[in-house]
């Protein structure tokens, strides 16, 4: 504002801990500066998606506005949120920045600030080209996000670049973070940014006993990231606590019926839903299936059976289709039904194959349809969550899937993305199981 110390500042970083009030707070200070600021003009407010803009972020705003004289107006279709107060109005245009070709959305809009949240999660380009955008005299940027690896181009090109970050680190670290960044003798331009780093403990509204719940639900990198809010580096094993014992996080026939105590439980019509994960093998990689459960709404799930196929050079069809439709009776027989099939969506033809097959063999055969993808980083958080917060356990008979998990290891040349070099074929048991997920992301709510 007016009276700011940092009013010449071009704008903000917040990072941090998950819960620790910094979307709320970039949030509504952003709709505050911008409204005392200006008046007519055009704004650029994103996220990850634009779905979960509008429920991360703009959902809160709309409860905070009006009990401090904002009125506004959400456009969904046009998804355009205008805000008036005090005779002034201005227009926030929402953007979703999840890949390569969401900078082509903001192309053309002139902007008087931009305000990204989970500004970790969305590639460079389109973070450059919605920067670009702020040209009215005045803009600035507000950026805020979970940190990921030290080698993330956020926190590289702009968090070690700011002068907010080199005051924060202390003179020793700034003066390695600008040595590391000088180039043929020339010093690095730095970005006049306030930095804000964020813990739980900033945030007054959690209790003692909900913040010990989420330190439970991370491990190893994620807690780092995620509960002590560091920019740290993913290596080694990534489910650690499975290569140590992994004891805890399966379960037994025994353990699948109910008592009086957990009458929840009734056999194997407690799965509300059972899908089957596809990879596809070849190329020295084998062909895997993996079979799990769903209990109730999403709240927890079992991998309940495997089977695969030996290394491959060439994807044998045939033999594939046997096998599969082999595992599809098995599972049937156990489980009486089998809801959802989910192929690796890169293999078109096999999917048609199995497809046919299952037709054939007089079996269900419209629900076996390509699995939809997220990114590849996101998976092994998703799986540590499900994991460590007891919702996920892998039948003790499912000794692949196990040895697998408990092997895979981060990529040294690919920060945050499991290492890919069929070492054991763990990538084959992995990606099988991930396969079982990933249509139903959004429904798995990581916060239960």
């Amino acid at each position: 504002m007016e009276t700011s110390p940092v009013r010449e500042y071009d704008g903000i970083i917040a990072d941090g801990a998950i819960r620790s009030g910094k979307t709320l707070s970039m949030a509504l200070s952003f709709i505050m500066w911008s409204m005392n600021e200006f008046d007519g003009q055009n704004f650029i407010m994103s996220g990850n998606t634009i779905d979960s803009f509008r429920r991360n972020v703009l959902e809160p705003m709309k409860q905070m506005l009006p009990g401090r004289g904002y009125v506004y107006q959400d456009k969904r279709g046009d998804n355009l949120f205008i805000v008036r107060r005090n005779g002034r109005e201005n227009y926030y245009y929402i953007f979703g920045g999840k890949d390569e070709g969401s900078r082509k959305l903001v192309q053309g809009i002139t902007a008087a600030g931009a305000l990204f949240d989970e500004v970790a999660l969305m590639p460079e380009s389109f973070v450059d080209q919605a920067t670009a955008r702020c040209s009215v005299d005045g803009s600035k940027f507000w950026f805020n996000c979970n940190p990921e690896g030290p080698d993330h181009w956020f926190k590289k090109e702009w968090v070690d670049k700011s002068t907010g970050y080199l005051q924060y680190v202390g003179k020793e670290a700034a003066e390695k973070l600008i040595s590391n960044n000088t180039v043929n003798g020339m010093l690095p331009d730095l970005k006049q940014l306030v930095y804000l780093h964020f813990t739980m403990e900033d945030n007054l509204s959690l209790s003692e006993k909900i913040k010990k719940r989420y330190r439970s639900q991370y491990s190893g990198v994620f807690y780092k990231r995620y509960i002590d809010g560091l920019w740290a580096l993913a290596e080694g094993l990534i489910f650690r606590y499975l290569a140590d014992d992994d004891t805890p996080y399966i379960f037994r026939d025994s353990d699948n019926y109910g008592t009086e105590e957990n009458p929840r439980y009734e056999g194997n019509r407690s799965y509300s839903k059972t899908v089957m994960g596809v990879d596809f093998g070849g190329n020295k990689s084998k062909t895997t299936f993996v079979f799990c459960g769903y209990i109730g709404d999403y709240s927890e799930f079992r991998i309940l059976k495997e089977a695969g196929l030996p290394l491959t050079d060439d994807i044998d069809a045939e033999r594939i289709c046997t096998k599969f439709i082999s595992f599809y009776k098995e599972c049937l027989e156990e489980y009486r039904h089998v809801d959802w099939v989910f192929p690796d969506s890169a293999s078109k033809t096999m999917i048609n194959s199995l497809r046919s097959s299952a037709r054939e063999a007089k079996l269900p055969w419209n629900m076996i349809v390509g699995c939809r993808k997220n990114e590849v980083r996101d998976r092994p958080k998703t799986l540590d969550r499900l994991l460590t917060t007891g919702r996920l356990k892998i039948h003790e008979r499912c000794i692949q899937v196990r040895k697998a998990l408990a092997s895979l290891v981060w990529d040294e040349d690919h920060p945050d993305i499991p290492e890919d070099k069929n070492i054991g074929n763990c990538n084959d048991w992995y990606d099988a199981t991930c396969y079982c997920f990933l249509n139903f992301i959004e429904r798995i709510d990581l916060d239960i």
